[in-house]
Order: C-alpha cells, then structure tokens, then sequence
C-alpha cells in the first residue's frame, strides 16, 4: 500500500494521490440524531384510563340494556340438571368438574376455549353443592341457588367497570324476590334465615374476591380501586 511519500516521489500527480489516501481515511459521519425522535411520550394512568378511544368500546363501553332482578326459577339450571350433577358426582367413571364445564358450555354460560373463567365458575358450582349438600337443600333450592350465583356473575360481566357495590345490589334484590313472596315478582324459594345466610355466603366467597374474578373473567390486568375514605 503507497503511502503519502511513497505517492509524492513516484507520481507527478501529487495532489490526486493525496486527495485519494485522504478521502480514503476520512472517517464516516453518523447523523445527528436527538433522544426526543426515539422517545414515544408515555400517558400517565389516570389519563391512559379515561381518554383511550378503546374506552368507548366493548367490553369498556357501558352497554345501552342492564338486566334488572326477577324471578330465575328454571332459566338456568332446573331440578334435572342437578339430579345429572349428582349421577356424576356418583359415577365413577365420570367427573364432576368435566360435567360441570360441559354444562356451563352447552348453557353458553362460557365459550369453551375461556379455560380460565370455566375453571372459576366449575369451582363456584362445586362451592354452591358443598354449601348446600351442608344445609340439606333440596333438588329446587340447589338449582335455584346455583341459578342466581350465574346469573350475578353475568352480570358482573356485563359491563367492564361495573362497581362491587352493583353486584352487590342486583344479587341482595335477587335473593329477596326468591325469599319473600309477592307475586309475580316474587316467590319463597329460601326461608329468611337461608336468605341471610347465603348472602354471608356471597359476600365472603364472590365479593371480597372481586378483583381476582376480573381478572380470569376478562384477561386484562385494568383494575380501578377507588380508596373511599377521605384523607383527615
């Protein structure tokens, strides 16, 4: 390789073979380039919860149609469908959770492919045969029973902000319309002491357990808590 007096001795062009070398050996310019053009401008939370466009729409859209409390005696689950409940639990070749998720699919209660939300509704089904094997309760108020705790949790379902205090509401006006009789919104299904009895039941095993419920029910980790106690 010629160098830059290798060049001046054996070439008359000088100022060829030097401009040569030198643009050969100047170095590459990058350029210039500011921190602020590779930095997207993240939204604080409070802001990213309410101004998202995704926010109007399902399932973070409040739906126009909410179900009020009635009667639901049969709508879900009737007095044969916990007398299958019971053969499977009996059966030995058959299984109870297996019955139980094929159930809550058949009944559309579930897709089939949400595993984690059909898991949660089969162990609250199992809880619901537990608490009332317990009580002696018969085929009528275990398929009454397993009825409203469904049809609570898909009202929980109906709207993604929906508050535990609705929940709440809509399940204690449901168990009243089955506890006291006072036709046609109403019909004794479980005695006074049965209904208090079971809204404990509700609140300790659905309503303090809310967040977690959320979160298999909708797969997605937005949670908002409301701290409801004033600073001094």
């Amino acid at each position: 390789m010629k160098t830059v007096s290798d060049a001046k001795s054996s070439n008359d062009d000088t100022g060829s073979n030097i401009d040569q070398v030198v643009i050969k050996s100047a170095s590459i310019g990058l350029p210039l380039t500011t921190s602020e053009n590779l930095l997207k401008v993240q939204i604080s939370a409070p802001s990213y919860l309410h101004s998202l466009k995704e926010n109007q729409a399902p399932p973070f859209k409040k739906p126009e149609k909410e179900e009020k409390p009635h009667l639901l005696i049969g709508t879900i689950v009737a007095e044969n469908d916990v007398i299958e409940m019971i053969l499977a639990d009996t059966d030995a070749d058959k299984s109870l959770e297996k019955h139980l998720g094929q159930f809550l699919v058949n009944k559309k209660i579930v897709p089939n492919d949400c595993l984690s939300e059909k898991a949660f509704l089969v162990s609250l089904l199992l809880e619901c045969i537990n608490y009332s094997a317990q009580r002696d309760f018969d085929a009528p108020k275990v398929a009454c029973l397993m009825t409203i705790y469904l049809t609570t949790h898909a009202y929980f379902r109906w709207y993604y902000w929906l508050p535990p205090t609705a929940v709440w509401k809509f399940f204690k006006e449901v168990m009243i319309r089955h506890t006291i009789e006072d036709s046609p919104d109403g019909q004794e299904v479980f005695e006074p002491e049965e209904c208090y009895d079971i809204l404990t039941h509700f609140h300790t095993m659905y309503l303090t357990n809310m967040p977690l419920i959320h979160i298999v029910t909708f797969n997605v980790h937005r949670l908002k808590l409301l701290w409801p106690f004033k600073p001094k």
